[in-house]
């Protein structure tokens, strides 16, 4: 008998690589983290409506949620401004206040990765696999940083401040249903599937006001700046095929 010699063949799966990569987009995270602010701003009321400090902002809070705040590449609130205004048309023409109060949302081009034992990257963290059960990918998975601005505008500097400090103070109380991690959809590799979204530094968010121009007319803006962790994954697409390991260890294809 020689010493390479199989006694016996058990059946097995031989995993290959075939080079092809994909992953998460940041589309879904951006469309998730918009609309949790969005609701956090649609949350916001005022019961002391005759208050002359408090009218403009009891208009903002009888207006729908999807025209409070609005996510987009905006490079400055005039930019903004401009766009919006194209959009409700005829409205702002008749009444300005349809425009203001109002806020957007935008991301930092900036991307970055999260050190520390919580955040560590996971290779082989799971497959995917068709209707069949067969697998056709190796998910890896690592978490992103990213850094979103609001920018919040309004006609007077009492409102912008109302509206400002509400998303700050909102934040710090993240007990019971007030929750800084939630979780969205995206697709990887034809599979639905749900990530993980954490709203860091909320307890120093902090605000920058400024004086903007805007058609010759002088409101105001402020600037408040959060960091928002996220799940991202990485989908290997493999070949598996039917091979066969023989008691030495050795493997038959």
């Amino acid at each position: 008998m020689q010493l390479d010699e199989t006694f016996f063949e058990i059946p097995c799966d031989v995993v290959t690589f075939d080079g092809k990569v994909e992953h998460t987009e940041l589309t879904d995270i951006d469309r998730a983290v918009a609309a949790f602010f969005q609701n956090v701003l649609d949350s916001l009321v005022v019961a002391d409506t005759k208050r002359r400090e408090n009218s403009e902002f009891s208009r903002f809070v009888g207006r729908d949620k999807s025209r409070k705040i609005y996510y987009g590449n905006f490079t400055d609130p005039v930019s903004f401004l401009s766009k919006l205004t194209a959009k409700l048309g005829d409205k702002v023409k008749a009444n300005r206040n349809e425009l203001l109060p109002v806020c957007y949302i935008t991301r930092d081009p900036v991307i970055g990765f999260v050190d520390g034992a919580e955040y560590v990257d996971i290779a082989d963290y799971g497959e995917l696999a068709n209707e069949q059960g067969q697998p056709y990918a190796v998910i890896n998975k690592s978490f992103v940083a990213l850094t979103y601005r609001i920018n919040a505008l309004a006609w007077n500097q009492s409102t912008l401040s109302r509206l400002a400090l509400g998303l700050m103070v909102w934040l710090r109380h993240t007990k019971g249903k007030r929750k800084h991690v939630f979780r969205a959809k995206t697709m990887l590799a034809g599979t639905e599937m749900e990530i993980s979204i954490e709203i860091r530094g909320r307890k120093d968010a902090m605000t920058e006001p400024a004086e903007v121009d805007h058609e010759n007319t002088r409101l105001f803006a402020s600037s408040i700046s959060f960091e928002v962790i996220a799940e991202v994954y990485e989908a290997e697409s493999i070949a598996v095929r039917q091979g066969a390991i023989g008691v030495g260890g050795r493997v038959i294809e």
